[in-house]
């Protein structure tokens, strides 16, 4: 039964794989469209909005972060989960 249940779990939310495997496609895709989005943006700026700029370009920065942050702290609450005994 349990090895039924964590079966489902990986199906509905996702494996998340080996703690060092990466980001999954779909962030890879959505951050590559992403980045050239903020490139082709900063690009066309005029020089008076080149500080404005420079800031949207580091949030971007840290945002891209944060993601790689939270799918980290994801495989550590879902590898806790997998050593929970069943109730």
């Amino acid at each position: 039964m349990g090895e039924q249940k964590q079966s489902a779990q990986r199906t509905l939310l996702g494996d998340p794989g080996l703690p060092g495997a990466g980001l999954s496609v779909g962030v890879v895709v959505l951050l590559v469209l992403a980045a050239m989005a903020a490139m082709i943006g900063f690009v066309r700026l005029p020089d008076s909005m080149l500080g404005v700029g420079l800031v949207g370009i580091a949030v971007f920065l840290a945002v891209g972060a944060r993601i790689c942050q939270a799918r980290d702290q994801h495989q550590a609450l879902y590898r806790l989960l997998a050593r929970r005994p069943p109730p």
